[in-house]
């Protein structure tokens, strides 16, 4: 979607003020403990942060799109902030995610990993996060599974990222997370397969039990991480240990939609 652009100091601080007053009016996703109130572009990035977990939960397209729209207009004023530059490129992936039918890229989705790309490279220039490395490899990834060009294209340059992204943050779960699937998706022979991706989710779980980032920075995964467990243990035939996994992933997002209304009735009734 098209970036509104402003240009003065007076139209910055009228985009200010509406974004302020927009992120007033939000309900967090999750109770915060008692921190000193957010601002400036600290407040549009947590904004963003828990507008789209709430999307992604409710698998909703429009939603992840507005908070683009939100976000486009936050970096007018604070353009090379590092995180609102991380949380609009994590909204592109997670637009880009799932989407397209039929196992092949569509021209948008391509679009929109690119320009992801490019985002989180400035984000890193500008302060290195462990999840804007791994959330870079996941995307240099993804075009580098398009075909054997865009393999020898963007291949060298996601394992870099990974490489990265476990340098900064060893036991962060989100990066064990995004490695695990991954692999989970990548023949062994090409440094994946399934029981280390398998190994690298169960990594993630075990981080996400210790894992308190303050605000605004990255937060998201626990209950995504039971909902990858869950389809990895119905591959290993283990149907108890995957709805075991969805019900760990309800009880921490109650309506996470892909698992509620997906996943976990594509299990059948317990035996």
């Amino acid at each position: 979607m098209p970036a509104l652009r402003f240009s003065t100091d007076c139209i910055r601080r009228i985009v200010t003020s509406t974004m302020l007053l927009a992120c007033a009016t939000l309900q967090p996703l999750h109770a915060q403990s008692t921190t000193a109130p957010l601002t400036g572009a600290a407040r549009w990035a947590d904004s963003a942060r828990t507008q789209i977990e709430r999307a992604v939960f409710a698998y909703d397209a429009a939603a992840l799109a507005g908070v683009g729209t939100m976000l486009d207009r936050a970096l007018t004023a604070f353009p090379n902030d590092p995180l609102l530059l991380h949380y609009r490129a994590y909204g592109l992936y997670r637009e880009s995610m799932g989407r397209d039918e039929g196992g092949e890229m569509s021209d948008a989705t391509e679009k929109k990993l690119k320009s992801a790309i490019e985002l989180l490279e400035r984000s890193a220039a500008a302060r290195p996060l462990a999840e804007t490395e791994a959330l870079l490899s996941s995307c240099l990834g993804a075009l580098a599974g398009t075909g054997m060009v865009n393999g020898m294209r963007y291949g060298n340059a996601a394992s870099e990222a990974g490489t990265a992204a476990r340098t900064l943050g060893p036991n962060n779960p989100r990066v064990a997370l995004l490695a695990g699937i991954g692999a989970w998706f990548t023949p062994s022979m090409w440094g994946g397969g399934k029981d280390k991706g398998y190994a690298l989710v169960q990594q993630a779980i075990s981080a996400f039990a210790k894992d308190q980032p303050a605000r605004p920075l990255p937060s998201w995964g626990a209950a995504e991480a039971y909902a990858w467990l869950g389809q990895m243990e119905k591959d290993r035939g283990n149907v108890s240990g995957a709805r075991a996994a969805y019900d760990r992933a309800l009880a921490i997002a109650p309506e996470y939609r892909w698992v509620r209304d997906q996943l976990r009735p594509a299990l059948g009734a317990a035996r």
